[in-house]
């Protein structure tokens, strides 16, 4: 190697391996305090706003020492949004049963025969991405624009994928206006990739499961409802202790307090009243049965489920692993790949892609009579609103024999994967001797062809209808390298 080159390469990992002092916050959204609760915004599982995950493992998030992050994939839920028309019709029947009661509430629940639902205009609101979403999407593009100056040249064309339905695409363009700024609109674009309609897109998209027949989420089935027969009527008398007349809280109502409070914060930007009302261990024993809905509905306490983003995994993980550049556009045209590739989809398919990815595989079953405070399995941490898995590849200069290291090495730069759940790290229980507990790429990409393999071929299982145009075996996301598809389509921001 030419002394120049050791110069530069030298400098490059001084940089790299310095203390970065960031403007931007690591938590962008305040988790303040209530009557009750000292953290009534964390324990909400999938409903509360975006939540910078602990760093559990105690890794830092900056590269290893003699690393540097030369390409990223993100995959992020949509940001906070507001309630789905089924929920907010529950919502009413709550109001209208609370406006027609004879009663006098007291305490914590003293607000209830003043409170209505907070949207306003239900018809455009209902699903769609509210302000605290959008601020989440800008958030999270700036803070990918300042923690990865190297992935992004400015005045170059930037894509980003994103499932097609409208609260996703809503998140990935706000995403864009946040990472380019004012050239938004003129460098940026979306690529819409459509789950239903077409036999040759079966298991090539952001959200599989849609053209899968056998799948069924069970919504965590009898785990879920074990739990919340335990944890909801304790929580239920104290609160209807606090009632005098006809009106009778439900089981249905204990349930809806904590989502509430979540919705209603991230709607309003202002923290809600129903935070008010359960204390922080009520509100851990509701993201626990979160966690039950999770694990045993679409994650590791599932069999089909658990396999619907193994073909995503590998195609992204081959992507990584090959360096690809380029892509194919339509007419026969080309695309130069982002060295940062993000995308977007929804809390579903998030959590099929975090179980794949294999953070999860040391986390026994969890059980329905009994809340385990130590799981590691813990929604909060990476499908809240916003929710992201982040997948770093790692260039890293090693020690050879005779110097002092902590991994391996033959002397040469070596290239290592690291994952991240809402940007704490997470290592692979089976591949974690790498710089910074991270796994050799390549043995990350064995490690998830062997699961693919196991797992069976995907079209069986799902026992998809086989048309000439269906896939002899599905290709997870070659949305990313051939835009040319009939199922994808290229939105401007």
């Amino acid at each position: 190697m030419h002394i120049s080159q050791v110069i530069i390469i030298s400098l490059v990992y001084r940089v790299c391996n310095a203390t970065t002092q960031y403007l931007a916050p690591v938590q962008d959204i305040n988790f303040p305090s209530s009557e009750s609760a000292t953290n009534p915004l964390q324990w909400l599982g999938a409903n509360g706003p975006w939540y910078a995950g602990p760093n559990v493992f105690g890794i830092s998030p900056e590269p290893p020492q003699n690393c540097h992050v030369d390409r990223a994939a993100y995959v992020s839920r949509h940001g906070s949004r507001y309630p789905d028309q089924g929920a907010y019709d529950g919502w009413v029947s709550m109001y209208k049963r609370f406006q027609t009661s004879n009663y006098t509430a007291s305490g914590s629940l003293s607000f209830l025969s003043n409170w209505r639902p907070v949207l306003e205009d239900p018809a455009s609101q209902t699903g769609m991405e509210n302000p605290t979403g959008v601020k989440e999407a800008l958030d999270l593009g700036y803070t990918l624009r300042t923690r990865y100056p190297g992935l992004y040249r400015e005045g170059d064309e930037f894509i980003v994928w994103a499932n097609n339905y409208t609260r996703v695409l809503q998140t990935a363009s706000m995403f864009i206006r946040g990472y380019l700024g004012v050239a938004a609109s003129r460098k940026g674009s979306i690529i819409s990739v459509t789950s239903r309609g077409f036999p040759a897109g079966v298991g090539d998209s952001l959200a599989p499961s849609d053209m899968c027949p056998n799948f069924k989420d069970s919504e965590g089935g009898e785990h879920k409802s074990t739990w919340d027969e335990i944890w909801i009527p304790p929580v239920q008398d104290r609160l209807q202790k606090l009632i005098k007349g006809n009106l009778s809280l439900t089981a249905g109502d204990i349930a809806q307090i904590p989502y509430l409070c979540g919705f209603e914060s991230h709607i309003t930007g202002q923290l809600s009243s129903w935070c008010d009302v359960f204390t922080d261990e009520e509100l851990k024993q509701y993201e626990y049965s979160n966690d039950l809905r999770y694990y045993y509905g679409i994650g590791p306490g599932t069999d089909l489920a658990k396999k619907m983003m193994t073909p995503f995994l590998s195609a992204l993980v081959g992507i990584l692993q090959n360096g690809s550049t380029t892509g194919v556009g339509v007419n026969g045209s080309t695309f130069n790949l982002p060295k940062l590739l993000v995308s977007f989809l929804n809390d579903g398919q998030l959590t099929e892609l975090v179980t794949a990815s294999g953070v999860f595989d040391g986390q026994s079953a969890l059980s329905a009579t009994e809340k385990d405070d130590n799981r590691l399995w813990v929604g909060s941490r990476y499908v809240s609103m916003r929710g992201t898995i982040a997948f770093e590849r790692l260039s890293c200069t090693v020690k050879g024999d005779g110097e002092t290291g902590t991994y391996h090495s033959d002397g040469s730069n070596n290239t290592y994967l690291r994952i991240r759940l809402n940007d704490a790290v997470y290592p692979i229980p089976s591949c974690n001797n790498g710089p910074g507990s991270s796994c050799k790429l390549s043995d990350y990409a064995r490690y998830v062809a062997e699961k693919y393999a196991a797992e069976g071929d995907w079209i069986t299982n799902c026992n998809v209808i086989v048309t000439e145009d269906t896939p002899a075996t599905v290709k997870g996301a070659s949305f990313f390298t051939d835009i040319s598809k009939p199922w994808v389509r290229r939105l401007a921001v």
